[in-house]
């Protein structure tokens, strides 16, 4: 598969310019999972060594993805990110893209379009450093992209 890497976030020929004729959606550089209710799109992030969720990125046909929530269980039903993102009838289209390394040596990865084809509940660290429950989604490359 092949994945479009970028230097940069903003400006022409930035990750966020690329996400927007990917998507017509703008994305946030500081959100996990970006809801665009109106497009029925989501848009996610995951964060290389953010040890509070359970992402697994080494295969990008089948990425591991985790709900929303830093502390405690998490929820499906959590209101903001994660019911709006499970829920079919909200969300049509899923996005994914990756952040590599900090500060000014930042890497940002484009993965493309998903969909989710299972969840499963596991252990896993909070940023509370306690054990919790939390969801991880298994998304399935788009066929279609």
């Amino acid at each position: 598969m092949s994945v479009t890497s970028f230097a940069k976030w903003c400006g022409p020929g930035g990750m966020k310019e690329f996400i927007f004729n990917q998507t017509e959606c703008n994305a946030f550089s500081g959100v996990g999972i970006g809801i665009r209710k109106k497009e029925q799109t989501a848009i996610l992030r995951s964060v290389d060594d953010t040890y509070f969720y359970a992402n697994d990125m080494t295969d990008s046909s089948n990425i591991k993805y985790t709900l929303f929530g830093h502390n405690g269980d998490q929820s499906e039903y959590e209101k903001r990110y994660n019911e709006p993102l499970l829920n079919k009838n909200k969300i049509e289209h899923i996005y994914l893209y990756r952040v590599k390394g900090q500060g000014k040596k930042k890497q940002w990865i484009w993965y493309g379009k998903y969909k989710i084809v299972d969840k499963n509940t596991k252990k896993n660290i909070g940023k509370d450093n306690i054990m919790r429950n939390v969801i991880v989604l298994s998304l399935k490359k788009s066929a279609f992209e």
